[in-house]
């Protein structure tokens, strides 16, 4: 009953009929055609950051060194993925915000008929970016906020007057009528325990937010600490609870499939600024890159994959626990 009213929340966010239509087309090819559709893609566009967040999964992945994609390239890129069955992009990075062309890419993922979010750290948030924003097409703000805590959430960003920016910019984005959803990791630290998650879930609450709880990996920041993970169990038994909160997502809520799992490598996919394709954001096996094939036939590789083509309802990297 929680997770239904979860989604018809969320509804009233999509207000173009061609979306609903492409919504439709990817559960009819899904359920009955039993095609392998791509609902969704993480895409990041600049790894450059003014926060110094000592968890984050991209850190490893920049490389000054390359070119990241071009507005013509991503355009490209979007309309590949369309004829997948594309329905979502997430637009992240780094900090989205410090990439000038961020609205033209918004405009150019819109003008599909997509949903679109994009990620932040809120930090470069005016009220004229804002509706900008809103004019270009955007649909969800996922704000990450890392405590209830102000002092807590600005010294673990490195950035003084963050979480205060952050609060200052929920209303602009509810005036604006876009869906604002707060987005923290779940881990073992006491900053991002069961306990914190519930301190952020009665915030979401009083502000009339959604909070996405993100799962912790050893990698980026965290990488070669296997600690910062919890185990598949205590993961899921933390998961169960919080997600009885009204105002509670997780990544693998809503699918094609009309049934909890993991999207990875079939339903969703991330794509680094440099165009190199991986499972998701928290699995950095590349399988190509949408500058050298297709994104069609990168995509038929991930889905024949053993890991992801049994669509399992639980994270891979889990899958080899004892």
């Amino acid at each position: 009953m929680v997770e239904a009213v979860k989604f018809f929340k969320h509804l009233c966010f999509i207000r173009d009929p061609w979306l609903v239509l492409r919504i439709f087309k990817g559960y009819f090819n899904t359920l009955v055609l039993k095609k392998n559709v791509l609902r969704s893609i993480e895409l990041a566009i600049t790894y450059n950051c003014q926060a110094r967040c000592h968890k984050c999964y991209a850190l490893h992945l920049n490389d000054p060194s390359k070119e990241t994609l071009t507005l013509a390239q991503i355009e490209d890129l979007i309309d590949q993925a369309c004829r997948l069955g594309l329905i979502h992009v997430n637009i992240t990075g780094g900090e989205p915000l410090l990439n000038p062309d961020l609205p033209e890419i918004i405009r150019i993922c819109s003008s599909r008929h997509l949903i679109v979010s994009v990620v932040t750290n809120g930090m470069l948030l005016t009220q004229e970016l804002v509706r900008r924003m809103k004019d270009a097409g955007l649909n969800t703000i996922q704000i990450s906020l890392d405590s209830a805590s102000g002092d807590v959430h600005n010294r673990l960003r490195g950035m003084p007057g963050c979480y205060e920016r952050i609060m200052m910019s929920i209303e602009w984005f509810k005036k604006n009528n876009i869906n604002v959803c707060f987005s923290t990791v779940l881990s073992p630290e006491s900053t991002s325990n069961s306990g914190e998650m519930k301190n952020l879930l009665e915030l979401a609450k009083k502000t009339k937010t959604f909070l996405l709880i993100c799962d912790s990996a050893s990698i980026g920041g965290w990488a070669g600490q296997p600690d910062k993970m919890f185990s598949c169990q205590e993961r899921d038994s933390i998961l169960k609870e919080l997600m009885l909160h009204p105002h509670a997502r997780h990544h693998s809520m809503y699918n094609f499939r009309l049934s909890p799992g993991c999207p990875a490598g079939i339903e969703k996919i991330y794509i680094t600024a440099y165009g190199d394709v991986t499972p998701c954001d928290l699995i950095h096996d590349t399988f190509g890159n949408v500058l050298k094939e297709p994104l069609s036939s990168i995509h038929k590789r991930l889905s024949q994959d053993e890991r992801f083509k049994a669509k399992s309802s639980q994270c891979i990297r889990y899958l080899d626990e004892a």
